[in-house]
Parts: C-alpha cells; sequence; structure tokens
C-alpha cells in the first residue's frame, strides 16, 4: 500500500455519500499537502543536522536573494509567510548563531532592518546541495517540459487565491 491509498480510500467514501463532492479538486488538495508535508519533513530532517529547521533556512535565502542581502522586518515576513511573532523568534535563533544582523531603519527608526553576515552567506552556500538533492529527489523522473506545466499551473492557482 502507498502512502496515499488510505487517503484516496477515504476520498472515495466521501465521494459515495455526496453526489456532489469534488472529487479531484480534493484529491489535488490533499496530494499537494502531502507532498509539501513529506518535503518539509525531509528538508526539517536535513537542516536539523546544521541547527535549523527550513523556515530559518528560507529567511537566510530570502536575504541570500535579495539584491543588498538586506530586508526589512516585515517584507521578510511576507516573502516567508511567517507571522511576524514567529519571525522575531526565528530571527532571534539567527541572530545568535551570528547569521544575520539586525538594525534599525536609517529612514525610519520604528522599522528594523535584517541583513545576512558572511557566516550566514556562508551557511547557505554549505547547506544548499543538500536542500537540493531533496527537491531532486522529489521531481526525480519527471520531465522537464512537464514540470514547466507544472509550475504554469501552480502559479495559475496562485493568480485564482489572490483574485
Amino acid at each position: 500500500m502507498n502512502s496515499f491509498e488510505k487517503t484516496d480510500h477515504r476520498i472515495a467514501r466521501c465521494t459515495e455519500r455526496m453526489p456532489d463532492y469534488p472529487t479531484q479538486l480534493v484529491t489535488l488538495n490533499r496530494l499537494a499537502y502531502h507532498l509539501q508535508k513529506r518535503t518539509q519533513d525531509q528538508l526539517n530532517a536535513a537542516m536539523k543536522k546544521h541547527g535549523m529547521t527550513t523556515v530559518s533556512y528560507t529567511v537566510l535565502m530570502v536575504l541570500y536573494g535579495s539584491d543588498d542581502e538586506t530586508q526589512r522586518a516585515s517584507e521578510l515576513s511576507d516573502a516567508c509567510s511567517e507571522k511576524p511573532a514567529n519571525l522575531t523568534r526565528i530571527c532571534d535563533d539567527l541572530e545568535k548563531q551570528g547569521l544575520i544582523k539586525r538594525r534599525f531603519s536609517v529612514e525610519d527608526r520604528r522599522s528594523v532592518v535584517i541583513s545576512l553576515t558572511a557566516a550566514g552567506r556562508k551557511r547557505v552556500e554549505q547547506i544548499a546541495p543538500e536542500y537540493w538533492a531533496i527537491l531532486h529527489k522529489t521531481y526525480d523522473s519527471i520531465a522537464a517540459s512537464d514540470l514547466k506545466k507544472h509550475e504554469t499551473l501552480l502559479r495559475q492557482q496562485l493568480v485564482n487565491l489572490d483574485a
């Protein structure tokens, strides 16, 4: 039995009991959830060896991918899809590790600016191959053209939800 068969069975049972049940949409939603959860579990196990979580690594990656490796806390929270309180806790830990630096904005002292340190940059580059290996495993044996279609469909779903 594969890891999704029990979910398929429950969805089939719901379909029998509710004639208008959107079986395919529910199946797609549950598949997306299971895929995300299993990928996050594997990534978190890998990150734990480095004293991090996928969320803390995402914070570092967002900073690493920013033009000057710096973001306002509010922008970083949005980019990481994390609530400000959780981001504060994560940044406390990253700052203790010397991976980021926080300071008040010169333009607006009410705003906190977060920057990647040299140690943070090094940590990102050190962990990246292990992170990528898990992503490659997730998408292994899927043709590049199918991956592109999948990306297009996911982007359309985001547009639908933002409308």
